[in-house]
């Protein structure tokens, strides 16, 4: 059933999804995150903006030619039916499981304002509660999502923009250089685990394309939109994450839980209401997290929208309403991400909830990374490798690809054992399904006369 119009998002809305889903959930810690490496993330920084933009061309490009409800997964299946069958178990389930960590970063923002939040049990009973706010505003229409994202990344761009500009200001070359590698690891150890936590950053590069069912005039806004909201996210990232480094002792932001509230409230320290100030911009943080955890949802139930269409999940989750919501899967969604949360809850001990959150969520994170690649072997299969009139697809698929590989090598053993697993299991349940019938619905989403 096709949406009307009006219950699509526009450009304007596209680029709000794309830089909200990586700076909602990736910015918000970011910088306490980098000064425990060193003011040498910058180098970081510079490796992995070229790797997420050759991404977000991969995303671009794939988009404008052949735009496909799922994104990764869509593209992943072009490439071979098994790998289409694999991206979308992988891409579905990392990504609710990563919602639960957007939920619980946002709480952890009100916890500033209301202290009783910092409890691991009311942290997670009123992070179950959003969650489930969150599916009601999704079922109201993709618009919806849209307008709460765009003001969402609005109002958190006022505090990152002006840390980024103004901070400048207030920038010490000297300490600067003080703190340029702080944990004792030799410098291309530390410029490898900065580049890992940028790359996480840009996760949700694909998002307007994983939304296509939901896009207005998706050949034109889908390539935009992505390209605008990385460049305009790393530009923010940049700016800011080296402005700070050169404001304070990289063991004082280290410790931070609200490094742009510290960063604020360092900027405005002459001002008479500087106390004020900070605690907005908690305010302003958690707001973007929680816009941010409804963009995402409704990105995790159009993914598993196209799952089912391919025969990869149970057929539930592609039924749609009059607005070309798929509300069945995004209650089921969601129903999951309430077990699981409660089940953290009970096993769960004070102070470890977050220690938790951050194991289920690099694995979650890496589970991403096979679909991004499939996807760039899928602009490097229209083009072919030999092909010198289109140098720059091919040289922007091969560049998304290495990007990949580097997150992978550099992730941490237990971490990626554990994506190892998930991914060889895949196999087992692909093998066990009826695969005439799945690529069969495979040609049918392509059109493919012969399905």
């Amino acid at each position: 059933m096709a949406a009307d119009s009006s219950h699509k998002m526009g450009l304007i809305a596209c680029i709000a999804v794309v830089a909200g889903n990586m700076m909602g959930s990736g910015i918000a810690l970011l910088p306490a995150n980098l000064a425990a490496i060193g003011s040498i993330t910058v180098v970081g920084w510079a490796v992995a903006l070229v790797g997420a933009l050759a991404l977000a061309y991969v995303f671009s490009r794939l988009g404008m030619e052949d735009p496909q409800e799922g994104g990764p997964i869509a593209y992943s299946g072009e490439v071979s039916p098994v790998l289409g069958y694999q991206a979308g178990l992988l891409y579905y389930h990392a990504n609710w499981i990563g919602n639960l960590a957007i939920a619980i970063t946002g709480v952890d923002y009100l916890s500033v304002f209301f202290p009783a939040l910092e409890h691991p049990l009311t942290a997670g009973v009123t992070s179950i509660a959003l969650i489930w706010l969150f599916t009601g505003i999704n079922i109201l229409g993709a618009a919806w999502i849209g307008r709460l994202v765009s003001i969402g990344v609005v109002l958190l761009l006022i505090p990152v923009v002006l840390t980024g500009t103004l901070g400048w200001l207030s920038f010490d070359p000297a300490l600067f250089q003080a703190n340029w590698i702080v944990g004792g690891k030799p410098p291309g150890e530390a410029v490898m685990a900065a580049v890992l936590l940028c790359i996480w950053s840009f996760i949700g590069i694909e998002s307007a394309s994983v939304n296509t069912a939901v896009v207005d005039n998706p050949k034109r806004n889908i390539p935009l939109s992505t390209m605008i909201g990385a460049a305009l996210a790393g530009l923010v990232y940049l700016l800011s994450c080296s402005a700070i480094s050169g404001m304070f002792p990289a063991a004082e932001m280290a410790a931070s839980g609200a490094p742009f509230s510290l960063a604020m409230g360092h900027i405005c320290a002459k001002l008479p209401f500087a106390g004020l100030i900070s605690k907005a911009v908690s305010a302003v943080t958690a707001f973007a997290c929680l816009a941010s955890l409804g963009s995402w949802m409704m990105l995790v139930s159009q993914a598993g929208c196209r799952a089912a269409q391919d025969g990869t999940l149970p057929a539930i989750f592609g039924r749609r309403n009059h607005k070309n919501v798929p509300v069945a899967g995004l209650i089921l969604a969601s129903v999951m991400m309430t077990i699981l949360l409660a089940l953290l809850m009970l096993v769960s001990k004070d102070g470890d909830t977050q220690t938790l959150f951050g194991e289920i969520c690099d694995i979650a994170v890496l589970l991403t990374l096979p679909p991004y690649f499939y996807s760039s072997l899928n602009l490097l299969r229209r083009y072919g490798l030999a092909n010198a009139r289109a140098l720059l697809q091919v040289g922007s698929a091969l560049i998304a690809c290495v990007f990949c590989l580097i997150a992978l090598a550099g992730a941490a053993k237990a971490a990626l054992t554990g994506c190892l697993l998930v991914m060889l299991c895949s196999f087992i349940f692909y093998v066990g399904k009826d695969r005439s019938d799945y690529e069969r619905k495979t040609l049918a989403q392509r059109g493919d006369p012969a399905s």
